[in-house]
């Protein structure tokens, strides 16, 4: 800790720097006749401890005092005067003007080397807490960052039509994510382990040293020096803000990883002949994170698709259908213009040796006079340049030419439309 002690008498700054070398923890001490170098000398030498005389010609330890507590870059800086005043007002004002403690002339060893101590005590802590913040701040930026990208990225992904380019594009960005993620991952666990040591000694100092019964006198007056710092400080606020920001991480830290094991699934389809059988629960979930930002706002999705339905399918090009189904459903439910949410809802059930999927909404529908040609390519019903008409072609494409199964629409014009696709079993 650096400290500098400002006093007009060179007598009372060569008992303070007396008493401030048999002090544990002081690297460096600083003494300051000349009240008007004060700011200088913080700034140019890092101050954490300032000492200050009250009274002194020309500049006053008040008007010092003022000029400092005015300054948000000092906020953290225990200010302790240094005054042979004896008057309740001047120790008032001092307190009300921003000071930490005080420190009564001539000095007493003990008295001096206790408030000190307990100076450095305060500034210890505040600046593991300043840091800590600093850490919480800087990964919630990351992840802010970080979910800037995958959003731009999936846009790229509903948007693109070629398959293989998907594939490629997932697993390049799941591969970019992961690698900013595992450092921000551990980072935060270290993060978290050094708030509950900072919580553990805190609730400590509270419940065995600030809760005891019977104190000295000098102990009273550090005790409710620290209960002040304390409500000054606002610790319990931060304390508070502290928790909100691990939580906030441990959500962000979560959603990323969502959306990142979401891409690596469908990066491994890349080949359009590649087929497996995959469980249609777990993919349909993942298609519906990866379209989560388009469809959020928009409409509610609901998901009944039972776990024991296993589906044989290019898992890809199978998502990629879900995802045009569910664009459909938003984009129709967005002109609209309702003040409510939509509704879509997935269904799903084996029937006659084909998987069934049915995505159904309660937007405006679709006109009798176009069922017949929803999957034709380029028809679109979209005004000039907002849509270019493939989404539903790519989807009949998939599931009839390269699946050998079956996609319908069945609509009535204001009341929703619902397109079933049939995946024929392995």
């Amino acid at each position: 800790m650096v400290v500098l002690a400002v006093d007009d008498s060179k007598f009372n700054l060569a008992v303070a720097e007396k008493h401030l070398k048999e002090i544990y923890g002081i690297s460096r001490i600083i003494l300051s006749s000349n009240p008007a170098d004060t700011k200088t000398l913080i700034d140019e030498n890092n101050v954490d401890i300032l000492i200050l005389d009250l009274v002194m010609p020309k500049i006053t330890g008040f008007d010092i005092l003022s000029m400092l507590r005015n300054d948000n870059r000092y906020d953290d800086m225990p200010i302790i005067v240094f005054t042979s005043l004896d008057d309740s007002d001047s120790f008032k004002k001092c307190f009300e003007m921003g000071a930490s403690d005080y420190i009564n002339k001539p000095i007493n060893d003990i008295e001096f080397k206790a408030r000190i101590t307990a100076a450095i005590r305060l500034k210890s802590n505040s600046n593991k807490l300043k840091k800590l913040l600093e850490i919480a701040k800087k990964q919630n930026e990351e992840l802010k960052e970080i979910n800037i990208k995958l959003t731009d990225t999936k846009l790229q992904l509903i948007q693109s039509e070629n398959m293989a380019a998907i594939g490629v594009l997932a697993a390049g960005i799941a591969h970019e994510i992961n690698n900013p993620m595992g450092f921000i991952n551990s980072n935060f666990e270290i993060l978290e382990k050094y708030l509950k040591r900072i919580f553990q000694y805190f609730t400590f100092v509270q419940e065995n040293v600030l809760n005891l019964e019977e104190f000295s006198p000098q102990s009273i007056e550090i005790k409710a020096e620290l209960e002040q710092i304390a409500k000054k400080l606002k610790i319990n606020s931060v304390f508070t803000e502290m928790e909100d920001i691990i939580s906030e991480s441990k959500d962000g830290i979560r959603r990323v990883t969502e959306i990142v094991q979401s891409l690596l699934a469908f990066a491994r389809s890349i080949k359009e002949d590649e087929k497996d059988l995959y469980n249609l629960n777990e993919l349909i979930s993942q298609v519906c994170i990866m379209a989560e930002n388009e469809v959020k706002n928009i409409a509610d999705v609901e998901i009944l698709v039972p776990k024991d339905i296993f589906i044989y399918c290019n898992r890809g090009q199978i998502g990629q259908v879900i995802i045009n189904m569910l664009l459909n459903s938003v984009q129709a439910i967005k002109l609209q213009d309702r003040e409510e949410k939509g509704k879509i809802k997935i269904l799903a059930e084996k029937a006659g040796g084909f998987s069934v999927i049915k995505i159904s909404d309660d937007g405006p529908g679709i006109a009798k006079e176009n069922l017949s040609k929803v999957f034709e390519p380029f028809f679109t019903t979209k005004d000039v340049g907002q849509g270019k008409g493939l989404g539903l072609s790519f989807a009949y494409d998939i599931v009839v030419n390269k699946h050998k199964g079956k996609i319908e629409v069945q609509s009535e014009e204001g009341k929703g439309a619902i397109f079933i696709i049939s995946i024929p079993d392995k």
